[in-house]
C-alpha cells in the first residue's frame, strides 16, 4: 500500500497546503529552522488575533461583532488543524517528556475569553433579535466550553495518573 494512500485526505490535503513535497524541506538544518520560524509565526497569531477581536468589540461596538467574532475562532480552528496533523503523525504533544501545560498562557487566553465575551455583551447591549440572542448564546457557549475544558483536563489527569501508579505497580 502507498504512503499516499495509508495517510489519508487529511494528510495530503495538509502536504498540499504546506507544499511539503518542495525541495526546500530536503535540507534538515533549513527544515528546521523553517519549522521553529513557523511556529513563532503562529504564536503570534493565536495571541495578536484574539487580542485584536477583543479591541475591535470594545471600541467598534455592535457592527465589529461578527469580525471580531471570525478574528477569535481562525486561530482556534487553526490549532485543531496543527494538532490534528501532529496526532495523524503519531506526536501528541502532552505526551512528550517535561511538557506541562503552560498555566500562565492558558490564564492569559482565558483572561483574553473574558474580555472579549464582556465586549459582545456590552456591544450587543440590549438588542433583541438574531443579534441580541447571538450574544447571549455566544456567552453561554464559551462559559460552558471553559467548563467542559476544565473538567476533561482533570478527567484526563486522574487517567494519566492512574495509569502511571499501575504501570509502576506492575
Amino acid at each position: 500500500m502507498s504512503e499516499q494512500v495509508r495517510d489519508g485526505w487529511f494528510l495530503r490535503a495538509a502536504g498540499r497546503v504546506g507544499d511539503l513535497g518542495s525541495p526546500f524541506y530536503e535540507e534538515e538544518h533549513q527544515r528546521d529552522v523553517w519549522n521553529e520560524a513557523s511556529a513563532v509565526g503562529f504564536q503570534l497569531l493565536l495571541w495578536l488575533l484574539p487580542a485584536a477581536a477583543v479591541v475591535s468589540v470594545w471600541v467598534g461596538g455592535a457592527p465589529a461583532v461578527p469580525y471580531a467574532l471570525l478574528m477569535f475562532v481562525v486561530p482556534g480552528a487553526a490549532s485543531w488543524v496543527v494538532l490534528g496533523y501532529a496526532r495523524a503523525h503519531g506526536v501528541l504533544g502532552a505526551d512528550v517528556r517535561g511538557v506541562k501545560p503552560l498555566r500562565g498562557r492558558v490564564v492569559a487566553w482565558l483572561v483574553l475569553g473574558a474580555a472579549f465575551c464582556a465586549g459582545v455583551v456590552r456591544a450587543q447591549g440590549s438588542a433583541g433579535g438574531f443579534t441580541g440572542g447571538m450574544a447571549q448564546g455566544f456567552v453561554v457557549g464559551a462559559v460552558l466550553a471553559v467548563v467542559v475544558l476544565v473538567v476533561t483536563s482533570l478527567v484526563g489527569r486522574r487517567r494519566a495518573r492512574r495509569l502511571s501508579a499501575g504501570a509502576r505497580s506492575s
